[in-house]
């Protein structure tokens, strides 16, 4: 058993419960709840777009094979407990750009001279179709199975270096990996014009053909307004499936006085729409707060102060506004999977002293590794699945009646 933890036999798995955490959630009354990997199970949909993308760009601007095998769920997961990774976009970028600096000089130099004459205001399809192919005999500078394996063990280490600042700590942290020569300074500055990364869908690189791959031909269409031009059929979203179920919120309403269930999450309405369907229904609908209410607010605050104004988490501003709109009498439980999301909860009650925080471990590529990370970081409950939510306040109420 974990210090300070108490430890619950369920049906999904054990849970963990801190003992300083008791009192709080026991007054819960308004839950708010991440959605990829807490309501909805995107093992083999969000991180195989990480590693496809970055695969797609990787060989568009280099013409050598990345496969995307190469790119594990161990180095996936090391970017997301930084805490600065909750937008999968954010991390393509860090991989790639990785990958792309420590290739060898005469690499990066035909890479640079590829891409520094390509107009940054072409669509992201122009950019990629005017990068062209790779001179024959360019693979033969270093590349091979050897060097690859050595960059991905590069790359670990690499993640280690990134903190909850995400891209900022990607861009000082290549500095300090590979220097700041002219060379270095001139290849990134190529790279992130042709990228255009944090841009959306329809300017940025990275954004554009995520997207596509990850929502498919019709999804991307009716969420973006355009028509997909990197990725024709299916997406990856087709490979996920609800965590949770009907049954779950039936359970918690009594416990709740209502349904005081909101969502705050950095993925987009129509795709989690898309795999919920009605569950959603059940939600109090002014609390559903996805990274489109996100994005337009930051846009207002943006112009308001005439400078770019960043939102998502762990910043809390989702978390408290999904919070707000269901008024809760007591404390409010946020449920995430992520070291972001336990960032976000610990920020929100700097500005309301009223959130406790839950962490979903058994819907992850490395449970094992989450589900010690989520206890060493001293969260109030880690729990294997969201539907175990009610047995565990049902614990608290009964534990709370007889006085423990």
């Amino acid at each position: 058993m974990p210090e300070g933890y108490l430890t619950l036999e369920l049906d999904e798995g054990r849970a963990y419960v801190r003992e300083g955490s008791l009192e709080q959630l026991g007054t819960v009354d308004a839950i708010v709840f991440d959605c990829d990997g807490v309501l909805i199970d995107v093992r083999d949909s969000y991180d195989r777009a990480i590693s496809r993308s970055t695969s797609h760009i990787f060989e568009a601007l280099t013409g050598l094979p990345l496969p995307e095998e190469a790119i594990s769920g161990e180095v996936i997961y090391l970017f997301r407990r930084s805490g600065g990774f909750n937008d999968d976009w954010d991390t393509v970028y860090g991989i790639l750009m990785f990958l792309l600096c420590d290739l060898p000089e005469t690499l990066r130099s035909e890479i640079a001279r590829r891409v520094e004459g390509i107009e940054p205001q072409m669509g992201p399809f122009e950019r990629v179709a005017s990068v062209g192919d790779a001179p024959a005999g360019i693979g033969d500078e270093g590349w091979g199975e050897e060097f690859l394996e050595g960059s991905m063990g590069r790359l670990r280490d690499f993640a280690e270096l990134l903190d909850e600042t995400g891209v900022e700590s990607v861009d000082r942290s290549l500095a300090g990996a590979f220097g700041t020569t002219g060379e270095r300074r001139g290849f990134l500055r190529a790279l992130k014009g042709f990228l255009r990364h944090p841009e959306g869908v329809g300017e940025g690189v990275i954004s554009t053909v995520f997207e596509e791959l990850f929502c498919g031909s019709g999804l991307f269409a009716e969420t973006h307004g355009a028509e997909p031009r990197f990725h024709e059929g299916p997406g990856l979203i087709e490979m996920e499936r609800p965590i949770l179920r009907a049954e779950t919120l039936d359970r918690l309403i009594p416990l709740m006085g209502g349904a005081n269930f909101g969502v705050a999450s950095g993925s987009r309405l129509a795709p989690a729409r898309f795999i919920l369907g009605d569950l959603l229904d059940r939600f109090h609908p002014g609390a559903l707060i996805f990274l489109d209410d996100v994005e337009r607010a930051e846009r207002k605050h943006s112009e308001d102060a005439g400078a770019r104004v960043n939102l998502k988490k762990p910043n809390p501003f989702s978390l408290l506004t999904s919070a707000e709109a269901i008024q809760p009498r007591g404390a409010v439980l946020y449920v995430g999977d992520s070291m972001a999301d336990a960032m976000t909860a610990r920020e929100a009650n700097r500005a309301v002293a009223r959130f406790s925080f839950a962490g979903v471990y058994g819907h992850s590529q490395l449970e094992d590794v989450l589900r010690r990370d989520l206890i060493e970081a001293g969260c109030d409950a880690v729990l294997p699945s969201v539907n175990e939510i009610p047995a565990v306040l049902e614990w608290l109420r009964k534990a709370g009646a007889e006085g423990r």
